[in-house]
């Protein structure tokens, strides 16, 4: 990667490009003392950082217009290079109603799971370090972490089913420092598994990003299987969050996906399904809540190379303050695509006149015999008719926009597996609407 040049003593220092993004540790050198660490992996490392250099910020002439990194100050915020090892957590640390809980942080990798899940055959382990990023040639967020992770987990369920959800708790670092963490999961044929991520970390005062949490869900469902994946956004809004999810599918596996963005003052997402298996299915809810000067940009690809496969994807933003939200799609069937059935829609609701959103979703089809081919998209303030309405049945007009703006977020709520789960994020919803309801 070029940086822009050191000014002289006393000069205007240069000013950063949009898609710049300010990291100095990105070199040979780290990656050397990431392999020493890992025990391995300096050819995939060397190869990813060479793509990380290569690629541009945003390879997507759609969405280039929509880069802005200029919130991220990262230079200096080095990965500590981490023994790959697993510690033990106490079994006061599994939450209630979970299977296993798993805690990554800045100082690596602890876990716990419960006596059921274990009689199930769930495994958790530590990451070959040899393990190639897959989409790192493509995607240059990728490459970053693909080149310099220095945490690694892997999920297993060769079969059988556990209903019970497995708890990801991922501890963003403190100001100056970076966490790389990658997350496999891999369910066997008829395999079924629930997944929640918690990630969070203490309070900050908001300002620049000087803080990185980069992370990857790299998902394979063997035929049949079914992951139900669930994640919660909450980190301090001192920090960068950058994620980039792939996700494999064969013959009948399904997914289910529902993610929240609340925290972090830049998000920068990713997300790659690859429908390969016939009949193979993901059902996507993604809900944004911006405020401040948060800015969001996240970006769904979905390919459908099996026959008769199924996308259902709905991403839904709230803007308030001077945030930013840019939420792009693009849904593609080549020819192998027949009787596909998808749907890509994207909503925004602004709270401000100040705050900003973007909705492109896109449909790339060289494939006639389609079961449905479908998206949708708008941005607007809420709608005074539903203001009106709901005045006239004795609400004042604060108590009217808070039961709009929860009601156009409760499908992201509704599909958390856990009741817990699904009222902290409530909560942390109506918190986030309360400040946003004053930056008006």
């Amino acid at each position: 990667m070029s940086l822009a040049p050191t000014a002289p003593t006393g000069a205007t220092a240069p000013r950063r490009a949009l898609a710049d993004l300010p990291i100095d540790w990105a070199t040979e050198s780290t990656v050397a003392e990431l392999v020493a660490a890992a025990g391995g992996g300096a050819a995939e490392r060397s190869v990813a950082l060479a793509a990380f250099r290569a690629l541009p910020t945003e390879a997507n002439l759609l969405f280039t217009g929509y880069v802005d990194l200029r919130a991220a100050e990262l230079d200096g915020a080095k990965p500590a290079a981490l023994k790959p090892a697993i510690g033990e957590l106490p079994a006061s640390a599994l939450p209630s109603g979970a299977a296993a809980v798993i805690e990554v942080s800045a100082r690596g990798v602890a876990a716990h799971i419960g006596a059921a899940a274990q009689a199930a055959g769930l495994a958790i382990t530590t990451m070959p370090a040899a393990t190639p990023l897959a989409g790192v040639g493509e995607d240059r967020m990728s490459a970053l972490i693909g080149a310099l992770w220095n945490v690694g987990v892997r999920i297993g369920l060769a079969s059988g089913s556990i209903d019970a959800p497995v708890i990801v708790r991922f501890v963003a670092p403190a100001a100056g420092g970076s966490l790389l963490a990658r997350t496999a999961i891999d369910l066997g044929p008829s395999a079924h598994l629930s997944v929640v991520e918690e990630i969070g970390g203490a309070a900050a005062t908001p300002g620049p990003a000087r803080a990185l949490l980069a992370a990857t869900s790299e998902v394979s469902l063997a035929a049949n299987a079914r992951l139900d994946l669930s994640s919660i956004q909450q980190l301090p809004e001192d920090c960068a969050y950058i994620v980039a999810r792939r996700h494999e599918f064969g013959a009948g596996a399904e997914m289910h996906l529902a993610a929240a963005q609340i925290g972090a003052r830049l998000v920068r997402g990713r997300i790659d399904h690859h429908l390969a298996g016939d009949g193979a299915a993901i059902r996507q809810v993604e809900v944004v809540f911006g405020s401040g000067d948060q800015l969001h940009d996240l970006t769904t690809y979905s390919l459908h190379t099996g026959e008769k496969t199924i996308g259902d994807l709905l991403a839904k933003g709230v803007f308030g303050g001077k945030s930013r939200g840019f939420v792009k799609g693009v849904t593609t069937i080549p020819r192998s695509g027949r009787g596909t059935n998808s749907y890509l829609g994207e909503f925004g609701m602004l709270l401000s006149k100040t705050a900003r959103s973007v909705a492109i979703p896109s449909l790339w089809i060289d494939q006639p015999n389609c079961e449905r081919v479908a998206h949708g998209s708008s941005v607007g303030p809420i709608d005074p008719a539903q203001i009106f309405y709901l005045r006239s049945r004795g609400y004042t007009e604060a108590e009217a926009r808070r039961a709009i703006v929860m009601g156009f977020l409760e499908p992201v709520v509704a599909a958390l597996p856990l009741e817990d789960e699904a009222d902290r994020l409530r909560e942390a919803l109506a918190a986030k609407l309360e400040t946003a309801l004053v930056e008006r």
